[in-house]
Formats: structure tokens, C-alpha cells, sequence
């Protein structure tokens, strides 16, 4: 069992991106043809094209920092029942490379790694064991795409 559990794109934040996408036409709907299946941030888990899933921007660090960056990430079009965090490796996670980014409390960038799925729990340590770390971001690393969050469990 890590110390850490692991946090997908919190529902309120994707609920906006999602009205935000579709409204101002800026909502891609992933069709069959694609090469799925498709990791959404909102339950951490593969779905396929046939669920409706849409391909939009969210910004995951909504606070004023350097690092607020907006980028894309898949959604299912409706709300779904969402994730409870954990502290299991997410399926979507594990097979894939992962660039990880630590940030401080005034999100500010602590540390970096790029790991294989199967080693993100000793990285996922290491970084939130620097001085100041208060969560990781993790996306995946060939499209940049956020993933989830990971922060230290409570005590």
C-alpha cells in the first residue's frame, strides 16, 4: 500500500471544461475510427469510442502560476460516476510512459522524472519526499497530456 492515493480531474473542473468545450465548439467527439481506447481523466479507466467520449482542454492547475497551462485530455461527453481516490495504480497509468512533475504548495515546480507506468510508485515517493512537495502532477509522456494527480495521503 503506497502513501499516496492517486486523484482524478476533480468533477467540478471537468464539468466546466466539458459545457466550456461543447459550447464554444472546441469539443472534438472521438469516433471509432480513432486508435483507442481512450484514457478519461474523469474515472481514470480506457473507454472506448462507443461510450462518448469527447477530446477537449482542461487546465489542471487552476491557480496563478507559471505552470497553468491549459491541454488536452480525454472526458466522457456525459458526467460519469467519477473516481474515488486511491491508493491503486490506475489501469490507464500502468502500461504507459509517464512524465511526472512535483509541485509546492504555491505551485511551483519541486522536481521531475519520466518513468515507465510499472515504476511510478518508487518516482511518485522520491518526489514527494523533496522538501516543500505538496502533490505531482502525472501526464503522459508522448503527447504531454495530464493524467492525474498524486498527492500524500493524510495521516
Amino acid at each position: 500500500m503506497s502513501g499516496f492515493t492517486f486523484h482524478a480531474l476533480p468533477p467540478a473542473l471537468a464539468d466546466d471544461a466539458r459545457r466550456a468545450a461543447i459550447e464554444h465548439g472546441r469539443a472534438v467527439t472521438v469516433t471509432g475510427d480513432g486508435d483507442g481506447p481512450y484514457p478519461v481523466r474523469c474515472c481514470l479507466r480506457d473507454a472506448d469510442a462507443g461510450e462518448g467520449v469527447l477530446l477537449l482542454s482542461a487546465q489542471p492547475i487552476t491557480a496563478a502560476s507559471p505552470y497553468a497551462a491549459p491541454g488536452p485530455i480525454y472526458l466522457h461527453q456525459n458526467a460519469c460516476a467519477g473516481y474515488q481516490p486511491d491508493s491503486d495504480v490506475p489501469e490507464i497509468l500502468q502500461k504507459r510512459l509517464l512524465s511526472l512533475r512535483a509541485f509546492d504548495s504555491a505551485h511551483m515546480m519541486t522536481g521531475t522524472d519520466v518513468v515507465h507506468g510499472a515504476d511510478l510508485e518508487p518516482a511518485a515517493r522520491r518526489l514527494l519526499a523533496i522538501d516543500g512537495t505538496a502533490y505531482v502532477h502525472v501526464h503522459f509522456a508522448g503527447a504531454g497530456c495530464f493524467a492525474c494527480r498524486i498527492e500524500p495521503r493524510a495521516a
